[in-house]
This record gives C-alpha cells, sequence and structure tokens, in this order.
C-alpha cells in the first residue's frame, strides 16, 4: 500500500535519512521506534509532502506521490497526526474537526463526526470546548479525530503518547488498535518502544538515519538489542 524506497533527506548540510526502505501493507500497523533525532518524524513529513527528499520515491497504491502537495496526498487518503498534536488551540472542538473535512465534498461528514464521538465521547461532551483548554489527553484525541475526519486509507501517528500520564497512553493505544481494526492501515512513529510493539504486526528500528532492524513486532520485541537500546531490558 506504502512504499518508500532509497529515501534520502536532508537539512541543510544534515543527512537526516540516508537511503531508508521501508513499507506498509494494506491493514498493517507498522511502527518506527527509535530514539530522538533518528528520523522518525522526518520520515512521516516527507511521506505527507511537507519535505521533499534528494533522493529516492515514495509510493502509495503504486502511484509515485514523492513531489505531490501535501494537501493532494491528504486528498489521496494520507493523513498525519503530528508530534504535539498541532491542534487549533482558539477554535472549538467541533470547528477543529470540521477542518478536517475541509478538502472533502461527500456528504458523509456530519455521520463520520458522529463516528468520531462515538471513539472519544468526551469530545462530544466538550464540542463546543476551545480546544486549547482541553487536557493533553483530550487534545490527542482531537488530533486523532480531526486526521480520521479527513477519511484516510493510511494514518500516520507522530509520538501519539507524548507528554501524556500513563493511563491515558493505555487508553489512546487501544484506540489505535481500534482504528485499525476497524480498517485503517497505520503508520507509528513511537518512542515507546514498549508500547508500539504490543500493538503493531511489523516494526523499523530507525538509527542516525538508517533501518537497522526490521520484523514482526512480536519477534523484534524479544531481540536482545532492542530490549537493551528500547526496552530497560
Amino acid at each position: 500500500m506504502l512504499e518508500i524506497k532509497d529515501l534520502n533527506v536532508s537539512y541543510g548540510m544534515v543527512n537526516a535519512l540516508k537511503g531508508i526502505d521501508l513499507k506498509v501493507n494494506d491493514g498493517e500497523i507498522v511502527t518506527i521506534i527509535g530514539a530522538n533525532g533518528a528520523g522518525k518524524s522526518t520520515t512521516l513529513m516527507t511521506i505527507s509532502g511537507i519535505l521533499k527528499p534528494k533522493k529516492g520515491y515514495i509510493k502509495f497504491n503504486d502511484v509515485d506521490i514523492t513531489k505531490k502537495p501535501a494537501q493532494n496526498i491528504v486528498d489521496m487518503g494520507i493523513c498525519q497526526v503530528p508530534e504535539g498534536r498541532r491542534i487549533f488551540a482558539n477554535m472549538t472542538v467541533i470547528e477543529n474537526l470540521e477542518m478536517g473535512a475541509y478538502l472533502r465534498k461527500d456528504k458523509m461528514v456530519k455521520s463520520d463526526m458522529e463516528k468520531v464521538f462515538h471513539l472519544f465521547p468526551r469530545l462530544k461532551e466538550r464540542h463546543k470546548q476551545i480546544a486549547g483548554t482541553l487536557s493533553g489527553g483530550e487534545q490527542q484525541m482531537l488530533a486523532i479525530g480531526r486526521a480520521l475526519m479527513s477519511k484516510p486509507k493510511v494514518l500516520l501517528l507522530d509520538e501519539p503518547s507524548m507528554g501524556l500520564a500513563p493511563i491515558v497512553v493505555q487508553d489512546i493505544f487501544k484506540t489505535i488498535k481500534g482504528i485499525n481494526e476497524d480498517g485503517t492501515t497505520i503508520l507509528l512513529v513511537e518512542q515507546n518502544a514498549k508500547m508500539a510493539l504490543s500493538i503493531a504486526d511489523r516494526a523499523y528500528v530507525l538509527e542516525t538515519g538508517n533501518i537497522s532492524l526490521e520484523g514482526a513486532a512480536s519477534v523484534l520485541k524479544d531481540d536482545e538489542r532492542v530490549k537493551k537500546s528500547y526496552l530497560g531490558g
């Protein structure tokens, strides 16, 4: 469904990604784990069209999207929940969700908003509340809900557990698993390797712009190198 080949991305003279290969199959949860500065967020932003690679390509359902503008990529069915949530803080919850559906022209927006409210009942309770006054966990729910309003085929999640209490993290990851089971393919970037590997089908370990390990998540979580570096083992 999503294929990355020989992807090279730089910030000025700094090579952030050094020729990585990655694929995501239809219906999977694939996670990328790694330390800060490994290139995880850069990978998602390049898929989203926010960054442009120096070399390599990205294909979505066999269509080359490497040079497509970000809004076209969203329209094709790839949507990113950015690191730090990046909600519209001065708008209400419902206005944020409506912004997620900005590019849509179908008549199912209202029913899809009800699905988001079913997924996150707290957002329905606070639908008229200014988004910037929500708790961190509620803002993360809103960021995911806003992305779902674009009806993505692939959902890109960048550090959804960042800054959240452990009990909220459990709820967020349970919801991510449910979104996948409802038919949305997910590419997850996450520093909480234990949680990410617990819900993923496959995983990639990214180190300083290179893929150092890849395989089934169930296998990598028992790999001694992963345990030592990312699981505290």
